[in-house]
């Protein structure tokens, strides 16, 4: 449980520094590198501990995971600046095969529906708007809050149009975030019928137990009644003999 937990901590601080690398320079995007280096092989041994319990068929459904415990130094080595549409790429990639670890180890760990659909509304707006500043912010000049709000205007399907993308990529994000906001939609109704369902079992198991405890009572006060008239019942046979 612990270990589960320590990934857990470590896909949170991956994301936080692939972002602060995007904005950091100098002797602080050195330490970052550094440090996303670390936390890249961490996430890469547990993996591979996964892997050893799960076989073949864990690795295969999960494979995409590999691309999330690439560190960002050797994405800059394999990607020159000169090939700057793949390298955002490549970040991208990252970053959504980072929240999807993550969306999948919280909502495991999620006792309701509503929690996960909660869940599943925030990550999709962190990592839609992350993704989106990464393909789309250097290009139009968008600033992170200006993502957020694009974020948060696709995934409710409104999209006023002051904010569209340009690039491909952009664009696919887009789809991916409009598919998401349909899911969350669904999932809030899912959420509110099952509390609804729930609430609604409860009181009719209270009730069930109140007429079983009534009629257990009953029967027990019957029964006593019952062996009362046949002691009183062999009391008198023995006087009459």
């Amino acid at each position: 449980m612990r270990t589960e937990l320590l990934a857990l901590a470590l896909v949170i601080l991956s994301i936080a520094v692939i972002m602060l690398i995007e904005i950091s320079s100098g002797t602080i995007l050195q330490l970052l590198y550094a440090v996303d280096l670390a936390i890249a092989l961490a996430l890469l041994y547990d993996y591979i501990l996964r892997v050893r319990r799960g076989g073949i068929g864990y690795a295969l459904v999960n494979s995409y995971e590999i691309i999330a415990y690439i560190p960002a130094v050797v994405v800059n080595v394999i990607f020159p600046p000169s090939y700057a549409a793949a390298l955002r790429a490549l970040r991208i990639l990252r970053f959504i095969a980072l929240g999807i670890r993550l969306m999948r180890e919280i909502q495991a760990r999620s006792a309701k529906l509503l929690g996960s659909a909660l869940l599943i509304l925030f990550l999709a707006i962190f990592v839609g708007a992350t993704s989106f500043y990464f393909a789309e912010g250097i290009e139009q000049n968008f600033g992170i809050f200006d993502c957020i709000y694009w974020a948060v205007i696709t995934i409710t399907t409104a999209g006023y149009g002051d904010i569209v993308p340009k690039t491909v990529i952009g664009k696919l994000i887009a789809m991916i975030v409009v598919l998401l906001g349909v899911a969350v939609v669904a999932l809030f109704t899912a959420s509110i019928v099952s509390i609804a369902l729930a609430d609604r079992e409860s009181s009719l198991r209270k009730d069930i137990e109140e007429l079983i405890k009534k009629h257990s009572r009953r029967l027990k006060e019957e029964e006593e009644l019952r062996l009362l008239n046949r002691l009183k019942a062999l009391i008198e046979e023995e006087d009459q003999t």
